[in-house]
């Protein structure tokens, strides 16, 4: 039995503020959300700490592509409501419940997600250094 509520998100109802938003269309559905978007689920959780738990619980399952079997359509692919209550019961919810017992999972995966998010800022850096340099260089002869 599934201890979070899911359900399908309206753009006519207010956001609830503990719950986390989960992309059910394209190739990114299933990815965690921190604010709403028209094409996503909503799962409610009773605190801040199950939030944030649910939420990179999601975000390293989808991070690895543990969605992409379970979406159908051929043009736009999606995650179906059903699916996804049928993954929370027998995959996802156990793992939140061990992440629970073990939160120091939790924190490898926010510091991994970190230490991606300096990587991609220093290679953007590094490409902004190479194009000032090859301007200098080759646009001043």
């Amino acid at each position: 039995m599934l201890t979070n509520k899911v359900r399908t998100y309206s753009v006519h109802r207010p956001p609830p503020e503990k719950a986390i938003f989960i992309l059910n269309r394209g190739r990114n559905a299933g990815k965690p959300l921190r604010n709403p978007c028209p094409n996503c689920f909503i799962i409610y959780c009773s605190n801040q700490e199950e939030q944030e738990t649910v939420y990179w619980t999601f975000y390293a399952l989808w991070k690895n592509g543990f969605f992409h079997p379970y979406l159908c359509g051929s043009v736009i692919e999606m995650l179906r409501l059903f699916e996804l209550k049928k993954l929370l019961q027998n995959f996802i919810q156990p793992g939140i419940e061990k992440a629970t017992r073990n939160p120091e999972m939790i924190q490898k995966i926010k510091s991994i997600h970190d230490l991606e998010q300096k990587q991609a800022e220093q290679s953007k850096l590094l490409s902004q250094l190479r194009a000032s340099l090859i301007q200098k260089y080759y646009y001043s002869i």
